[in-house]
């Protein structure tokens, strides 16, 4: 035990005198030696000056806004016991002839995101037992055949995101036990069945945005042992129901990211052993409902973002079903009854599809996560939420507060978001979770949507007296209690009908008023026809104090019958009755 110990100090020692300039040098979690450069800068050959010989894994780096500008050299042919080399974000252009010979304990070879245009089958002689190769995000256009071949224990190639067009026959030549290809975002649009014939071990294929419309069938056919494919981002349109049968080994499937637009009976009946299942992102507008039917250990499915209304296709699976992503369909709110039929649920998933309420006891008991985010709503009732959650969401719905009874059920979730939601800052809506603002940093970065003159403003800035009364109409249940506001969350009917009978009061206000105008105007007219009538009987008669001599006399004359007389003169007659004579 210590003479290890006294090994392990003196190795240590060893490696940290030798350690080159801005390098780090240190033991990593396997006890190995380790040197890390990775503050950029480095121009020219590679130089690995002051590295000890004992050194067991290198690490090359740079930062984005810094990087290398190497070109590789034969150093390392001194270094036997290097187990790891990575060499990323340095612009090295190619690869030198027989530059790794000798490094038989050379596990993994890392040179990502470089600029590496062709690399050809002697760059990598001598590397007999490397395992992994890693030459993603360089500028190669193409591999020809063979490319590998000195590579006999390669079990792990990745050549993502380059410019590849094309694979060459016979391009995996004598690398039969790889076991992982990469191949995603390479341009390919389609995979010769030919290339596969030399690695039907293969166990993993990914190809994630290769243009591809369909995977020929004979591929399948070669490469039985598939457990993981990846065809995700590409533009399929079709999944035959007799396109998998080959593939009776298969358990991680995703096929996000394409254009099918139905899963019919049938499709997956060979997959008895799939586990995982991706269909996230594509144009499904029906699953038949026997899709899933022989998928008897399907744990986790990923149906987010298509154009699904009804759930009755995942009756076969609901007692499998762990995961269920749903987000991003207009689900009705019937269909998620079935939701609760699914008593091994673990994580649900329910964004953006629309949802304004959720029906009681659809979330089953065993869930931890459950995410509804992006609805419409406004309220929740505590009962319908699971009781041992780990994780709710949610942000980006329409809430304006969180009545008591709802945060003392969430208040302890371990992880709760509440982001982004309609938050009233006002004595009606907020004072439940104002008075649990200094609990979480969660309730602290609440951001106020109203009223006026605290929007913007967080939660944790506010104190209650500057809290205004109700922003809104309608109430919610608070400790708001004046104004003879009770908590038995009826102040927004009675807000609401106090509303009413005060707009009705208006009404009839303002149907009086105007009733009241016209029969006043009539009234007016009225007597201003009869005061005209009298005005031109004045005239008539001689009983105007402008043309009587005599005494005033109220008095009408009458008929025998007591009716008034009305008589008619003309002028002449007047003035002769009168005297009038030039108008004096």
């Amino acid at each position: 035990m210590h003479a290890r110990l006294l090994i392990f100090l003196i190795s240590s020692l060893h490696a940290w005198a030798l350690c080159p300039t801005k390098c780090t040098c240190y033991l990593d979690q396997k006890g190995r030696i380790s040197v890390s450069c990775k503050e950029g800068g480095m121009v020219g050959p590679l130089n690995l000056n002051n590295v000890s010989l004992d050194t067991e894994v290198i690490k090359i780096t740079a930062p984005d806004d810094n990087t290398n500008a190497l070109t590789m050299s034969p150093v390392f042919q001194s270094y036997r016991k290097l187990e790891e080399i990575h060499i990323t974000k340095s612009n090295v252009p190619q690869l030198g002839m027989h530059f790794f010979y000798g490094l038989t304990k050379l596990d993994v070879l890392n040179l990502s995101q470089n600029n590496i245009t062709q690399p050809l089958d002697h760059n990598f002689r001598g590397l007999s037992k490397l395992k992994e190769l890693y030459l993603d995000d360089n500028r190669i256009i193409s591999l020809p055949s063979g490319t590998f071949r000195h590579l006999h224990e390669l079990k792990v190639l990745s050549v993502q995101r380059n410019r590849i067009e094309e694979l060459t026959p016979r391009i995996f030549l004598e690398i039969s036990k790889l076991r992982v290809l990469k191949l995603s975002g390479n341009n390919l649009r389609e995979l010769n069945p030919e290339v596969f014939r030399d690695v039907q071990e293969l166990k993993f294929l990914e190809c994630r945005g290769c243009a591809l419309t369909r995977l020929n069938n004979e591929i399948y056919h070669l490469l039985p042992q598939l457990s993981h494919l990846d065809l995700g981002d590409n533009e399929i349109r079709m999944l035959p129901s007799e396109e998998l049968k080959e593939l009776s080994n298969l358990k991680y499937f995703k096929l996000d990211g394409n254009l099918i637009s139905a899963i019919l009976d049938s499709t997956f009946d060979h997959q008895s052993m799939l586990k995982k299942l991706n269909l996230a992102r594509n144009h499904f507008t029906k699953i038949s409902d026997g899709a899933f039917k022989n998928l008897q250990n399907l744990t986790d499915l990923d149906l987010s973002y298509n154009k699904i209304d009804q759930l009755d296709f995942l009756k076969p699976v609901a007692e499998t079903l762990e995961v269920l992503h749903l987000s991003g369909n207009h689900l009705k709110l019937r269909a998620t009854r079935i939701l609760s039929s699914l008593d091994q649920l673990k994580e649900l998933r329910l964004g953006e599809c629309g949802l304004v309420s959720v029906e009681s006891d659809i979330f089953p008991q065993s869930l931890s996560i459950l995410d509804l985010s992006g609805n419409h709503l406004s309220s929740l009732s505590k009962e319908f939420l699971p009781q041992h959650l780990a994780e709710l969401d949610l942000s980006r719905n329409r809430f304006r507060g969180l009545d008591e009874e709802l945060l003392v059920a969430i208040e302890n979730v371990p992880t709760l978001k509440l982001d982004d939601n309609l938050w009233s800052c006002d004595l009606c809506y907020i004072i439940p979770l104002l008075e649990r603002v200094n609990r979480s940093i969660v309730f602290r970065e609440i951001v106020c949507s109203a009223p006026y003159i605290v929007k913007g403003k967080k939660l944790e800035m506010i104190c209650r007296h500057e809290l205004t009364w109700c922003s809104s109409p309608s109430y919610t249940v608070s400790d708001a209690n004046f104004f003879l506001i009770g908590e038995d969350g009826k102040v927004g009917i009675i807000a609401a009908g106090a509303s009413v009978f005060l707009l009705v009061l208006t009404v009839f206000a303002i149907i009086g008023a105007l009733c009241y105008s016209r029969r006043h105007a009539a009234k007016y007219y009225t007597h201003e026809d009869k005061l005209a009538i009298e005005g031109e009987s004045i005239f008539d008669r001689n009983h105007s104090p402008l043309f009587c001599d005599g005494e005033l006399s109220f008095k009408f004359p009458l008929d025998a019958g007591g009716e008034k007389k009305i008589s008619i003169a003309t002028i002449d007659e007047i003035k002769k009755e009168h005297g009038i004579t030039n108008g004096t």
